[in-house]
């Protein structure tokens, strides 16, 4: 394996390590965050990169209190290097890594998220409603990531928002995968086009991504540039390495099952990290994760009523983990969920699968229902910020659009 080492000495020089434990995690960050500090970029990217550099140097997670040298190692072989890692994995699961009292893991814990606060990589845990207002503007609001639906943007407040779980819930065939395919491009597209220019990972529980849906969508909206054609003629590229890059942005992981699923989830933050090996500077960074379906193999693996807690308890402990990671990271998620009839016979004649463990975990609810050939109906369901409203759009081969006239 090839890294960069520096030294006094020599630099920008590469050797082969021998052993990829030899090298030092928070040196490797450091130094990639340096090179990526001279490439041109814009005041607000430097000052984010500075953050995170002087997270590296300041943050030993040896230092805390109770972690030695065999409780740092049982944390980096499960992926927790640096203070980010502490917060989103929580305190019950660093107990189980380390052996560690709870309320000795919740205080380390609590170090992690005040050092982040500090150096303001996240939000202050007490911020006046000013500054809160400031934030969202600044960290959210400006970064929210379009449909391409002006009408669905209008019912979310501007398009899917990040440090937030978005959750999709319909019957199927009601265009949740499709939203999800036409997110996952639009992602990668430059903000003066709806996106945030960035990669996308796409947890698949159902089998139901396709690359081809991908093409479709990137040719249609003449992402890239076309040969001429006929109204009535597909869409074919003038270079397919064009379309191939916007598949090559998209990481789709294969859940088999919910501890597969569960799995993909705890190696995803060390997927988000700068020092990954495959990360090159000026890469764009993951602003978008996509789980579809979020309880497919919750529900036909946790049969009954005698499973309902432990489903329940599982299925709450992944999307409080997804949460931490969407707030820590500045990315947006979404999820789709699958329903079942409600047989009270009162209000909605279905109800999304999950029960007030997904209802109250999602920050917005959006129930999709069947219209007339392509046309679908969004509501929103839930929501801390907006109406119950509704938004009509449509699928078709170009992705998610508005009516036609």
């Amino acid at each position: 394996m090839v890294k960069k080492a520096t030294d006094k000495k020599e630099k920008n020089k590469e050797v082969e390590m021998p052993d990829e434990n030899l090298v030092n995690e928070e040196d490797v960050k450091k130094e990639l965050l340096k090179e990526m500090l001279a490439v041109n970029r814009t005041p607000e990217e430097i000052e984010e990169i500075k953050k995170d550099e002087m997270e590296v140097e300041a943050f030993d997670i040896s230092k805390l209190d109770g972690v030695g040298t065999v409780r740092k190692t049982r944390l980096n072989e499960a992926g927790i290097f640096n203070a980010m890692d502490i917060v989103t994995a929580g305190p019950m699961p660093l107990a189980e890594l380390t052996g560690m009292e709870v309320d000795a893991t919740a205080k380390m814990v609590r170090k992690a998220r005040e050092f982040l606060e500090n150096s303001g990589v996240i939000r202050n845990s007490f911020m006046k409603a000013s500054e809160v207002l400031e934030y969202r503007d600044r960290k959210i609001n400006s970064k929210r990531l379009k449909t391409g639906s002006l009408e669905m943007d209008k019912l979310l407040g501007g398009g899917i928002e990040p440090q937030a779980v978005t959750e999709f819930y319909g019957v199927y065939g009601c265009g949740k995968t499709q939203i999800c395919h036409s997110l996952a491009v639009i992602a990668q597209l430059p903000k003066e086009q709806g996106g945030l220019s960035g990669e996308v990972i796409w947890i698949d529980t159902e089998n139901t991504f396709r690359p081809e849906r991908i093409r479709d969508i990137v040719l249609e909206n003449e992402y890239v540039p076309i040969q001429k054609r006929k109204k009535t003629e597909i869409a074919v590229p003038v270079n397919e390495l064009d379309v191939t890059k916007f598949l090559d942005k998209i990481m789709v992981a294969r859940a088999t099952s919910a501890s597969h699923q569960d799995l993909i989830l705890e190696q995803l933050s060390r997927s988000l990290q700068l020092e990954d090996d495959d990360k090159k500077e000026g890469d764009p960074r993951v602003v978008l994760v996509i789980v579809d379906s979020l309880t497919t193999h919750f529900r036909s693996e946790y049969l009954g009523r005698g499973l309902l807690a432990p489903r329940q308890a599982e299925l709450g402990k992944f999307l409080h983990k997804i949460a931490r990671i969407a707030e820590v990271y500045n990315i947006a998620v979404v999820v789709t969920n699958q329903v079942l009839a409600n047989p009270d016979g009162f209000g909605a004649p279905i109800k999304a699968v999950g029960g007030n463990i997904v209802a109250h975990t999602s920050t917005y609810r959006i129930w999709l229902r069947k219209g007339a050939k392509s046309k679908r109906i969004a509501k929103m369901d839930d929501s801390p910020q907006h109406a119950q409203n509704e938004a009509v759009f449509a699928t078709e081969l170009c992705g998610v659009c508005d009516i036609k006239e």
